[in-house]
């Protein structure tokens, strides 16, 4: 858990800067901590109304990668991009309406496709995803989208986000026991390319 949790670290890194690139404000994510669960046991509950990211892994490694937030820190995020004030009105006002989701989707294709790439770096051989399909929580049937059965051992995340004066928050990424396991081990090994560890935060600002 603790090599998972390192590894990760790098990778939410350049997510961090992928962010920071495009709201052009810092952006700080914490050593994440990390925990095994089953699936049904995962509490989400403090990210309700929340926002679901389905991510595959198409190349160099097999898993699923779901990531849950909250839907009014996607709001936010959205706002600035768009050029809105993102300190008026409320998510219960704002619309997720297909090209919200469309913009959600790209904020997290780009996010996570740095996170991939640096996770390709780290290991070695190319590392690339599908492109994140986004749900809401609670217009869809959850059992419809999972990767994992309900049962089903996994590992989940939980990263502390914060966007300089914007978001406090956080968010919990999930991914299967094998898939954890076929990144920590190549960790444990030594075989990596070579990447600086971290103990602390990772920040990234514009």
């Amino acid at each position: 858990l603790d090599a998972i949790g390192e590894v990760l670290n790098i990778s939410m890194g350049a997510a961090a800067t992928a962010v920071s690139s495009m709201l052009d404000k810092r952006v700080l994510i914490t050593t994440p901590n990390v925990e095994l669960n089953t699936f049904d046991t995962i509490d989400y509950s403090k990210l309700e109304p929340a926002i679901l990211v389905k991510i595959n892994y198409v190349e160099g490694i097999e898993g699923a990668n779901v990531i849950i937030l909250r839907r009014n820190d996607m709001r936010i995020i959205l706002d600035i991009l768009m050029g809105n004030d993102y300190t008026q009105g409320s998510e219960e006002e704002f619309e997720f309406d297909d090209m919200s989701l469309s913009a959600a989707c790209e904020v997290m294709n780009q996010m996570m496709g740095s996170a991939a790439t640096a996770l390709s770096n780290f290991l070695g051989f190319s590392v690339d995803i599908s492109t994140p399909t986004p749900y809401i929580m609670n217009e869809v049937n959850t059992m419809e989208i999972r990767e994992f059965d309900p049962e089903e051992e996994v590992v989940a995340i939980t990263f502390d986000l914060t966007i300089d004066g914007v978001i406090k928050s956080e968010f919990v990424s999930v991914m299967g026991v094998e898939l954890a396991k076929t990144i920590s081990d190549k960790m444990l090994s030594g075989d990596v390319a070579g990447a600086e560890m971290s103990d602390g935060a990772l920040e990234a600002a514009p």
